[in-house]
């Protein structure tokens, strides 16, 4: 597939590293299922036309020259590099500044994540985002298929999940592990939610503090919460699960949960480039495949060669599957773990309906929603549901 390069521009995150919890308590509920249009979410709304950003310079990191990787605040290193990092540039400086942000008020009638149908306790309640573990001695997940939103991305050689959950609460959700500098930005565009995650060492914990501070965010750390537990049925660090009706409730000061993109289920690609009944995902670490199912209209996931399926026997499956190119660069706060820039502009491919389309990415600050155009401009819109945003390295 050949794609058009286009600027980007750097947004400044931090690198975050994992640790341990106590206990909870349980809960969950579902979503009814009527689409309905909607649009994005906070932040200035782009154009395809928007003057594009000075490009990011990637450079080579030597795998052997690199330090060490950090050790877990519980005392357990990380896991071990399963593929050394491809090419990244320069780190950027820590953040200690966010510009202050008020969350805007919530969607009505619909589940602001998926656009469809819900009751005003649902719609009016804050995205919950829990990091969660994809190292093989973390599968199966717990509740992962109760996401409404996942992004994947690349951490030391496999990857993680930024799973956004609203509209259903799975009981429990794990393996929680440590964020990662590419994580704010995303966060950034959900209207303040809540952060579940391990914890980590001082620079990450401050800086985490900071984007708290400014409101960005709600810390929802493991290191200051009892809403989190050690399952037996894993080993340590792959083991911590959270409550996410616990850190919901003392998360009042999070905002309504608002769409990081525009949804319109009567939205018809323009020029798809053809059906998509199998395709695969170029990630670190793991070998990604979906699967149209025209029976259920979902595409069903497969990962090292089997069917991505959860804790509670449920296949990982999405509405939507949105393959983003992002620059890469290398964490401030280590230079083995990469950053998504998801701030600026790149292509895709919008996997919807059974067909795929070649797409545009811009957004030009972190508290804006993306925006996708197809390549000759015209807009596009994701489907009502769910949706799995793969964020691969740009080439």
């Amino acid at each position: 597939m050949h794609h058009r390069r286009w600027g980007y521009v750097a947004v400044v995150v931090v690198a975050l590293v994992a640790c341990g919890g106590t206990n909870a308590t349980n809960e969950g509920s579902a979503g009814p299922p009527r689409p309905t249009a909607l649009t994005g979410s906070a932040g200035p709304r782009p154009s395809a036309s928007s003057t594009r950003p000075a490009p990011v310079v990637a450079t080579t990191i030597d795998p052997t020259t690199a330090p060490a990787l950090p050790v877990d605040t519980d005392g357990v290193e990380e896991p071990p590099i399963e593929a050394p990092p491809a090419a990244t540039s320069a780190p950027a400086p820590v953040p200690t500044v966010w510009p202050p942000y008020e969350p805007l008020p919530g969607v009505d009638a619909v589940a602001a994540l998926t656009g469809l149908a819900g009751d005003p306790e649902t719609t009016q309640r804050p995205a919950l985002v829990v990091k969660i573990d994809n190292h093989r001695a973390a599968r199966p997940q717990w509740g992962l298929e109760g996401a409404d939103i996942v992004f994947e991305e690349n951490v030391e050689g496999i990857t993680r999940f930024v799973a956004v959950f609203h509209s259903r609460r799975p009981q429990p959700i794990g393996p929680v592990r440590s964020a990662r500098t590419s994580d704010l930005a995303i966060l950034a565009a959900l209207n303040r939610p809540i952060l579940a995650w391990s914890g980590g060492n001082p620079g990450v914990t401050a800086a985490v503090r900071a984007a708290a501070d400014s409101g960005v965010l709600v810390d929802a750390t493991a290191m200051r919460s009892s809403c989190y537990r050690r399952d037996p049925g894993k080993a340590k660090p792959h083991n911590l699960v959270v409550d996410p009706a616990c850190v919901i409730e003392r998360g009042a000061e999070a905002g309504p949960a608002r769409p990081p993109w525009v949804l319109d289920p009567a939205w018809v690609s323009p020029d798809p480039y053809g059906p998509d009944s199998t395709f695969t995902v170029t990630m670190d670490g793991v070998s990604i495949e979906w699967t149209w199912d025209p029976a259920t209209g979902v595409y069903l996931r497969s990962q090292d060669g089997t069917p991505h399926l959860t804790l509670s026997g449920a296949r990982v499956a999405s509405t939507n599957v949105v393959v983003l190119e992002v620059p890469h660069v290398a964490s401030s706060v280590d230079r083995r773990s990469p950053e998504a820039v998801t701030v600026g502009s790149g292509d895709g491919v919008l996997h919807r309906d059974g067909l795929a389309t070649l797409i545009h990415w811009i957004r030009p600050v972190a508290s804006a929603p993306f925006e996708f155009t197809t390549r000759a401009g015209a807009p596009a819109a994701l489907a009502a549901g769910t949706a799995f945003v793969e964020l691969t390295r740009a080439a």
